[in-house]
């Protein structure tokens, strides 16, 4: 239990503890990390190794471990799509991409990860291939209301507007109250001349944040564009 305590608290502030926690935290940690080390002949104990250092922000060691468990079991996915998440975050694209894509291949049924793949192409202005990758995710992934969201800027940003709609209107049947889905709409309707449309949007954004300014701010140039 103080051992995976511990573990949990890794990258959490911790400046809170006392001394004496202090040291019971970095003891277990401790133990944790020679746990992990003796648990490193198998893919999961390189994995949470890996896992460990990226929380301690330390992402050189971290790489080392994640590929040392790719290297135990190269379809071992876990290690992949974290290692291409800390690519990602330190600006290595390409590499990114190739594990994702290495792991979309061998585990087509994670369409979370097609699902970041759209987004990483996004990122690298790929939108074509982007609009593929997260149109895949959010027939796969119907529930999820960002896939959607997502989805819809992308194709809205295409100028493929009637889908976008559908898109941006999906992300909001699933979560109706959720205020960017609401002021991303709003703002679609709003971009097209069809003020109309992005009244009630407004209204019902005044009506659910009433302390939030976004919709009062909208709202108020809504009823004040008809008039210049």
């Amino acid at each position: 239990v103080r051992i995976e305590a511990a573990r949990r608290l890794v990258g959490e502030p911790s400046g809170y503890l006392r001394p004496d926690q202090r040291r019971v935290y970095e003891t277990a940690l401790k133990e944790y990390q020679g746990a992990m080390e003796y648990s490193a002949d198998f893919a999961f104990g390189q994995y949470n190794l890996a896992n460990l250092y990226a929380a301690l922000n330390r992402p050189e060691e971290a790489i080392q471990y994640y590929r040392g468990a790719i290297a135990i079991d190269t379809l071992f996915y876990p290690a992949k799509v974290n290692l291409a998440m800390l690519y990602s975050r330190m600006g290595k694209k390409k590499e990114a991409e190739v594990l994702l894509r290495e792991v979309l291949a061998e585990q087509p049924q994670l369409h979370d990860i097609a699902y970041s793949l759209g987004l990483l192409m996004a990122e690298e202005k790929r939108y074509d291939e982007a609009v593929l990758y997260l149109q895949r995710a959010a027939e796969n992934m119907p529930q999820r209301a960002r896939v959607h969201y997502n989805l819809g800027l992308l194709l809205a940003q295409r100028g493929r507007d009637s889908k976008a709609e559908a898109a941006l209107l999906e992300a909001l049947e699933i979560e109706p109250d959720n205020l960017g889905f609401l002021y991303a709409l709003a703002e679609f309707y709003v971009k097209r001349g069809r003020l109309a449309d992005a009244k009630p949007l407004a209204e019902r954004m005044v009506a659910k944040y009433p302390s939030n300014p976004m919709g009062r701010n909208l709202l108020d140039f809504l009823n004040r564009k008809p008039k210049e």
